[in-house]
C-alpha cells in the first residue's frame, strides 16, 4: 500500500520525492515549462524533458527554474511545478490528501517559509511540515542526531550549502551560504567566457564538471587530457570549439571552495568545545548532489585537517532525512514547523 507520508527535498536544481514504505518515487529537475500565446500560458513538460528545453525555446516557450537558492522564486511555476510532480509521483485518489514534510534552508524567512508551504498545499498535499535542509540531510546519512554528541554535515545543493552541527535532535550551531553546483556551473561559463573567448551554455558547463571536474586546489592538479568543447565565440559569434583542462577548472571553482572551508571554519568556532572535540574525532560528513565534484573531501581534508567523508547516497540524504522524521513521529515532532 502507497504510504500517506512523503518527504520532498525541493531543490534549486533537482526535487526528489521519497515515501517510507517505497523509497524514491521521483527524481527529477526543477525545471516546469509552458506555451504561452496571447498572455496565456498553457502548461508544457515538467523535470527532465523541461531541462532539455532551457536556453532553446523559441518565444512561444517558456522554460522556467522556480527555485533560487533553496526557496521559491516564482510561486505560480513553482505551484504548478509541483502539482505536475505529484500526478507523476503519487497516485490520485479522492478521499485522501498526501501528508508532505518538505525541507527548507537554515534561515530561510518566515515569508520564504510560507511560499513553500503555501505551494505545497496548493499542490495537492494536506500538511505541509517543513524541516531544516542541515537536520534533514543528517538523518538522511545516518548520523547520531539524537544523542549527546556532535555530528557536523555539509549539504552542498545546487544553489545553497548548509553547514550545521548538530546534537540531541537539534541544530546546536549553522550557517547556510548562498553556494551550490549552479553557482560552481556559472563560475566555469565565466572563466571559458574570460579565458577562451568562447561563450557556453549550462548544458556544456555541466559536461565538463563531470568529464574533468576537480576540487583539487589549482597548484596541486595532476592535469588530465584536455576536452574539446563547443559554444560561440564572444568575440565574433560564431560557433567554434576550443580545449579546456583540469586546471582550468580547478582555477575558476577556487574561490567557491575557498567560501566554504571558511564558512566551516566559522561554525566550528562558534561551537561549544565538546561538541566541536566530537567532530574532530569522528570527521565531517558530505551530503547533496555538489559533494560529489571530484576530490572535494580530499581538498576538504587537507584544508581543514580534519576527515571529511561523503555520505552513502549524498544526492538523496536530504529527502531521505524528510521520510525518516516523519517516521520518527513524536521523537522529532519538535524539529518539524507545521503552519506559519
Amino acid at each position: 500500500m502507497f504510504s500517506h507520508h512523503i518527504g520532498i527535498d525541493l531543490g534549486t536544481a533537482n526535487t526528489v520525492i521519497v515515501t517510507v514504505r517505497k523509497g524514491i518515487v521521483l527524481d527529477e529537475p526543477s525545471v516546469v515549462a509552458f506555451h504561452e500565446y496571447k498572455g496565456k500560458k498553457s502548461f508544457l513538460a515538467v523535470g527532465e524533458d523541461a531541462k532539455l528545453m532551457l536556453g532553446k525555446t523559441p518565444e512561444s516557450i517558456v522554460a522556467s527554474q522556480p527555485l533560487r537558492d533553496g526557496v521559491i522564486a516564482d510561486f505560480d511555476h513553482a505551484e504548478a511545478m509541483i502539482k505536475q510532480f505529484f500526478k507523476k509521483a503519487i497516485p490520485r485518489s479522492r478521499y485522501w490528501k498526501p501528508k508532505v514534510v518538505v525541507c527548507v534552508p537554515f534561515g530561510a524567512t518566515p515569508v520564504e517559509k510560507r511560499a513553500i508551504q503555501q505551494a505545497i498545499k496548493a499542490a495537492g498535499a494536506s500538511s505541509a511540515g517543513l524541516l531544516e535542509e542541515p537536520m534533514a540531510a543528517a538523518l538522511g546519512a545516518n548520523l547520531p542526531v539524537l544523542k549527546p554528541k556532535g555530528s557536523m554535515v555539509v549539504d552542498i545543493g545546487g544553489g545553497t550549502t548548509e553547514i550545521a552541527v548538530v546534537a540531541l535532535g537539534g541544530i546546536v550551531e549553522a550557517t547556510s551560504i548562498k553556494i551550490g553546483g549552479n553557482h560552481f556551473d556559472a563560475l566555469v561559463i565565466q572563466r571559458t567566457r574570460k579565458k577562451l573567448n568562447l561563450n557556453i551554455g549550462g548544458a556544456t558547463a555541466e559536461k565538463i564538471k563531470f568529464e574533468i571536474g576537480t576540487a583539487t586546489s589549482p597548484d596541486l592538479v595532476d592535469c588530465k587530457e584536455p576536452l574539446l568543447i563547443s559554444g560561440v565565440g564572444s568575440t565574433d559569434g560564431v560557433p567554434k570549439s576550443a580545449s579546456t583542462n583540469q586546471h582550468d577548472y580547478a582555477a575558476a571553482v577556487k574561490p567557491l571552495i575557498d567560501n566554504i572551508e571558511n564558512a566551516i571554519r566559522s561554525v566550528l568556532e562558534r561551537t561549544p568545545p565538546d561538541l566541536a572535540s566530537d567532530v574532530y574525532q569522528d570527521g565531517i560528513t558530505l551530503t547533496g548532489g555538489g559533494c560529489l565534484l571530484y576530490d572535494l573531501d580530499v581538498e576538504l581534508t587537507r584544508r581543514l585537517a580534519i576527515r571529511v567523508v561523503v555520505a552513502e547516497n549524498p544526492k538523496y540524504c536530504v529527502a531521505y532525512g524528510a521520510a525518516r522524521a516523519v517516521e520518527m513521529g513524536k521523537k522529532f515532532i519538535h524539529a518539524i514547523e507545521y503552519d506559519l
